[in-house]
């Protein structure tokens, strides 16, 4: 169904982030939360492990998966997605292997691991990435957006991952503590009932500067990644395309217009 022809495996390997797009924008909005530019900004972050064979980690899934996973087509590794809607990776996965595997000639199975449950367990979550030794160089965290549930992911993967590696995340300007109070009041508006109050303890500095501060007292070294995303963002189509739709999320504050530029952050840690 998805098998739509965007040329040669030659016309792929010249323009891959042209690909990239190509395909992200096959999908449906549910599956497709972040930014054209933003999806970019992942791809090419992941440009010094190309031929590396390295073992790329996510929690969330969506666009990004198909980022990842075209990195691995291209220039070999695998990827390990956490997210509790099994549905949603069986989707993105049919997606990968009919847009990008068939005309790579790779097996999806062979290079994407899925798992449907929380991040943060101790027995399947990212913790047994060591049981598997499994040594990640690169995380991507878009799953329950709460400083509490983001610092947890992000303490497990420095506890696994590679001593040179990669952190980024979406949404970087959200300042929920413990609660997500916009996507709550999101289900109760769709529920037809009223927004319930924000608590005062539950505002924290935005994630990009609480994550930052997180890594530097984990690493000896910590590089904020110049990013292409806050480069076009502004010029990205799809905030336009969305726009109806995002209108209301920003009523909620699930996003925020004048923070658009913090949206993506991302380091290089050692």
């Amino acid at each position: 169904m998805y098998d739509f022809n965007f040329g040669s495996q030659e016309d792929i390997r010249r323009s891959p982030e042209e690909f990239l797009i190509f395909v992200k924008r096959l999908l449906p909005r549910w599956a497709n939360g972040i930014p054209d530019s933003e999806c970019v900004a992942i791809f090419r972050a992941l440009e010094p492990y190309r031929d590396s064979g390295s073992s790329l980690v996510e929690t969330g899934s969506g666009a990004s998966s198909l980022a990842l996973f075209l990195h691995c087509a291209l220039y070999g590794g695998t990827m390990y997605s956490w997210d509790t809607n099994a549905s949603k990776g069986a989707y993105l996965r049919s997606v990968a292997s009919d847009a990008i595997g068939r005309v790579l000639g790779v097996d999806v199975h062979k290079i994407w691991r899925f798992v449907a449950f929380d991040s943060t367990n101790p027995h399947v979550g990212l913790p047994v990435m060591r049981e598997l030794n499994i040594t990640p160089v690169f995380g991507f965290f878009d799953s329950w957006h709460t400083l509490e549930h983001l610092t947890l992911e992000i303490s497990q993967f420095t506890e696994i991952c590679a001593s040179r590696a990669t952190i980024a995340i979406d949404d970087a300007y959200y300042t929920k503590r413990y609660e997500n109070y916009s996507y709550i009041n999101m289900l109760r508006a769709k529920l037809g009932l009223g927004s319930v109050q924000e608590p005062v303890d539950n505002v924290c500095q935005p994630y990009y500067v609480e994550i930052e501060n997180l890594l530097k007292s984990t690493f000896s070294r910590v590089e904020k990644i110049e990013d292409s995303y806050k480069q076009d963002f502004q010029s990205d189509l799809f905030f336009e395309y969305f726009e109806s739709d995002r209108y209301f999320m920003n009523q909620l504050g699930m996003e925020q217009k004048n923070a658009l530029a913090h949206r993506f952050d991302a380091w290089r840690v050692s």
